[in-house]
C-alpha cells in the first residue's frame, strides 16, 4: 500500500472515536471479485487507532520530550499516521504532570496565594516539538488529499475500461484476462476521497457483476471462486464473532471496520450461501455496534454524574461565608475546607464536553474568591503584628531606661505597669517577637534581682534587729524588782527605750516580738506596783496569736500573687496554648487577691 494512505488519521488531534454504527449490506451478484457493501461510507482513517502504544507512566517531562523527539526523527523517514498513538500518549502523560506541578506549587504557596502559570523552557521545547508535529500532518495530508484525487481518476478510468469490457462481443480467452488485469490495478489503486468510496464502490460492483453475467464463465471456475471467498468471509466472520469478547468498546469498533474492507475486497459466494453468510457477519457487527453505542452511552451517564458531584462541590465553596472570618483559626479551618475540595475535585473525572470547560471556571473563580479574601486578611494582620511590634518595642527601651534607677521600689512598679501592658498588646511575628521577649525579660529580671538584692540586705538588719530585741527580752526576763520602786521603775523604763530604739525587725515576728515584750514588761510592774495580772493579757495574746497567723497567711499569699505575675510573662501569649495557660493565670491571680482582701480585713 502506498505510504500515503497511512498518514491519512493524522488530520484531528481529538481522541475522541466516532460512534457511527457500521451497517454493512450485500448484494446478491454472481462474480467471484466482489466486496460487500454498506450502508454507510467506511471510515477510510488511517494510522495507529490500533496500535499497542507505549506507556510513558513514570517518566518525567524531560523524558518525555526526549521521547517526542526521538519519534519525529524516526518519522522524517516513515509513516507520521504511525505515531499518532504515541503522540497523543506523550502529550497526555506531559500535561497531566505540567497539572500536577502547578497543584503543587498552588498548595505550597505563601498564605494561600493563587500561583501565575508560566510556562517553563521545558514546556517550550514540547509546545515547539509539537508545532512541528502538526507540520508534518499537515504536509502528509495535502500530499494525501492530492493524492486521492489522482486514485480517484485512475479508478474512473478503470470505470470506463470496465464499461468497455462488458459490452465488448470479443472472445472470451481475450476478455477475461483484461478483466482480471483491471481487477488488479484497482485493487493496487490507493484511497480516494471519502465522499467517493460508496459511489464508485457501487458502479464498480455493478460491472464486475454485470461481466460475470454477461460471459457465463465455467462452472468449475465459478465454484472455485466461491469456496475460496465463502473460506476467507467466514473467517472474517469468526473474527468478527470474536470481537465481542474485546473489553474496549472503542478497540473493538475500529477492528470492525478494518474487517468491513476486508470483506469489501472479498469477491461474491454462491447464491445459496450468500444471504446466510452475510446474515452471520451483520449479526456479529451488529453486536459489536450495540456495543459501541452502550460504551458512549454509559460514557455519557459518568459525564453526567461527574457535573453534578462538580457542581456540588462549587456550591459548598461558594456558600463559604468569607465575612463571617475574622481571625486566624476561622481562615485556616476554611482553608482545610477549600483544600479538601480540591483533592475531592481532582477524584472526579470529566463532565460533559459542553459543560466540563465552564463547570471548571466556576470552581476556580469561588477558589479565587477566597484566596483573594485570605490574602487581605493576612496582608492586614500583617500590618497589626509590625504595629504590635513597634509598641513592644518602645516598651523594651522603658524598661531598658529603668535599668538605671537608683529608686528600686518605683521601678519596680514601673516595671509590673510594663509587663501588665506587654501582656495587653496583641500577637506579632514570632521571629522578632522572641528576641524582643528576651532582652525585655532580661530588662525585668534585673530590675526584680536588685530589688531582691536590697530587701535581701533589709531582712539581714531586721534578723539582727530581732536578736537584739530577744536579747533584751532575756534581760527583762532575767531581772527581779529590788523593792525600791522608783529605782525599779527607772530599769524597767530604760528596758522600754532600749527596746523601742532597735529598728525594724521581720513583719512576720513583729507582732510576736512586741507583744511577748509588752507582756514581760507588764509582768515586771504588776510585780514593783504589786498587783495582780490582769486578764486582758491574756485575751490580747490570744488576739495577737490569730493576727500572727494572718499575717503569715498575708505573706504567703502576696509572694504567690508575685510569682504568678512574674511567670505569666515567660509565656508566648500567640499560641493557642499560651493564650490558654494565661488566661487560667490571670483568673488564679484574681482568686488570691480576692483572699488577700479579706485577709486584710481580718488583720
Amino acid at each position: 500500500m502506498n505510504s500515503l494512505e497511512n498518514q491519512e488519521n493524522i488530520v484531528n488531534d481529538t481522541t475522541e472515536v466516532s460512534d457511527k454504527k457500521v451497517e454493512p449490506t450485500e448484494s446478491t451478484q454472481d462474480t467471484t471479485e466482489v466486496v460487500a457493501n454498506t450502508d454507510m461510507p467506511v471510515n477510510q482513517e488511517g494510522g495507529d487507532s490500533l496500535e499497542k502504544n507505549k506507556s510513558y507512566v513514570g517518566y518525567t517531562r524531560e523524558e518525555l520530550v526526549n521521547e517526542l523527539q526521538e519519534l519525529l526523527k524516526k518519522t522524517e523517514s516513515a509513516v507520521i499516521s504511525d505515531i499518532k498513538g504515541s503522540v497523543e500518549s506523550i502529550k497526555q502523560a506531559f500535561y497531566r504532570l505540567h497539572k500536577d506541578k502547578e497543584n503543587l506549587l498552588q498548595s505550597e504557596g505563601d498564605e494561600g496565594t493563587v500561583v501565575e502559570r508560566v510556562a517553563d523552557s521545558v514546556e517550550e521545547t514540547f509546545r515547539q516539538l509539537l508545532g512541528k508535529y502538526k507540520e508534518m500532518k499537515a504536509s502528509a495530508n495535502a500530499l494525501l488529499t492530492e493524492e486521492k484525487e489522482k486514485n480517484l481518476k485512475l479508478k474512473e478510468e478503470i470505470l470506463a475500461k470496465l464499461e468497455e469490457l462488458t459490452n465488448s462481443t470479443d472472445d472470451l480467452s481475450t476478455t477475461i484476462p483484461a478483466f482480471r488485469k483491471l481487477q488488479q490495478e484497482w485493487k493496487a489503486i490507493g484511497q480516494v476521497p471519502q465522499k467517493a468510496v460508496n459511489e464508485i464502490w457501487k458502479t464498480y460492483n455493478k460491472y464486475q457483476e454485470k461481466f460475470y453475467d454477461l460471459i457465463k464463465i465455467n462452472n468449475e471456475l465459478r465454484e472455485y471462486d466461491f469456496k475460496k471467498n465463502l473460506e476467507l468471509k467466514n473467517t472474517l466472520c469468526l473474527a468478527a464473532e470474536k470481537l465481542e469478547e474485546e473489553p474496549n468498546a472503542v478497540l473493538a469498533f475500529n477492528t470492525l471496520q478494518k474487517l468491513h474492507e476486508e470483506w469489501r475486497e472479498i469477491g461474491p459466494v454462491a447464491k445459496e450461501e450468500r444471504e446466510a453468510i452475510w446474515n452471520r457477519f451483520k449479526e456479529a457487527s451488529s453486536k459489536i455496534n450495540k456495543k459501541h453505542q452502550a460504551y458512549f452511552e454509559s460514557l455519557k451517564e459518568k459525564e453526567e454524574e461527574n457535573l453534578r458531584l462538580k457542581t456540588a462541590i462549587c456550591e459548598k465553596a461558594e456558600a463559604i461565608d468569607l465575612e463571617s472570618l475574622k481571625n486566624r483559626k476561622g481562615w485556616q479551618d476554611k482553608l482545610d475546607e477549600i483544600l479538601a475540595l480540591q483533592e475531592e475535585w481532582k477524584k472526579i473525572g470529566f463532565a460533559t464536553k459542553k459543560a466540563n470547560t465552564k463547570i471548571y471556571k466556576r470552581f476556580r473563580a469561588a477558589c479565587d474568591s477566597f484566596f483573594k479574601a485570605r490574602n487581605i486578611f493576612y496582608k492586614a494582620l500583617k500590618e497589626e503584628m509590625a504595629e504590635n511590634l513597634d509598641r513592644r518595642k518602645a516598651l523594651l527601651e522603658k524598661a531598658e531606661a529603668l535599668k538605671t534607677s537608683d529608686d528600686w521600689k518605683a521601678a519596680t512598679e514601673k516595671i509590673k505597669e510594663l509587663q501588665k501592658e506587654w501582656r495587653s498588646i496583641g500577637v506579632t511575628f514570632k521571629k522578632h517577637s522572641d528576641e524582643v521577649w528576651e532582652k525585655f525579660s532580661a530588662a525585668c529580671d534585673y530590675i526584680f534581682e536588685q530589688r531582691e538584692q536590697i530587701f535581701s540586705d533589709q531582712k539581714a538588719t531586721e534578723e539582727e534587729n530581732l536578736k537584739q530585741k530577744r536579747a533584751i527580752i532575756d534581760k527583762v526576763s532575767e531581772f527581779s524588782p529590788t523593792g525600791n520602786k522608783e529605782a525599779d521603775i527607772a530599769t524597767l523604763k530604760e528596758f522600754m527605750a532600749e527596746f523601742d530604739k532597735v529598728g525594724f525587725v521581720p513583719r512576720k515576728d513583729k507582732a510576736a516580738i512586741q507583744n511577748e515584750f509588752r507582756t514581760l514588761i507588764d509582768s515586771k510592774f504588776d510585780i514593783v506596783f504589786n498587783r495582780q495580772p490582769q486578764n486582758y493579757s491574756d485575751n490580747k495574746k490570744a488576739i495577737d496569736e490569730s493576727s500572727n497567723k494572718y499575717l503569715k497567711e498575708y505573706n504567703t499569699l502576696k509572694k504567690e500573687i508575685a510569682s504568678y505575675e512574674n511567670n505569666i510573662l515567660f509565656l508566648n501569649s500567640s499560641s493557642k496554648k499560651g493564650n490558654s495557660l494565661v488566661d487560667e493565670m490571670n483568673n488564679k491571680i484574681s482568686e488570691l487577691k480576692a483572699k488577700l482582701s479579706e485577709l486584710s480585713k481580718k488583720i
